[in-house]
């Protein structure tokens, strides 16, 4: 039968430092605020959403998905729009 015996500290494989490591420099990393405000739109008396598509600039689609809203034709004056914003457009690269 074999035995193995393990020594802590004594250990001839187990290098040791004369000296301790200096301590490891405190990184504060500081975020400017950011907050992120979603653009809405209040519906006017007479507004269609093809009206304040165009107004928006925004396709009629975005404002019926990002609403979801089951009849297109029937908004109402008071309602509150979430107007989608494009997606960012993507970084251009160059190719040599």
């Amino acid at each position: 039968m074999l035995a193995a015996l393990a020594a802590c500290g004594d250990d001839p494989v187990t290098p040791t430092r004369a000296t301790p490591l200096p301590p490891l420099p405190t990184v504060i990393t500081t975020l400017a605020p950011t907050t992120t405000l979603v653009p809405y739109y209040d519906v006017q008396q007479g507004d269609t959403l093809d009206s304040i598509s165009k107004q928006l600039g925004v396709p009629v689609a975005d404002l019926v998905a990002a609403n979801a809203i089951e009849d297109p034709n029937r908004i109402e004056a008071g309602q509150r729009l979430i107007v989608p914003r494009p997606p960012p457009a993507p970084a251009s690269s160059s190719v040599p």
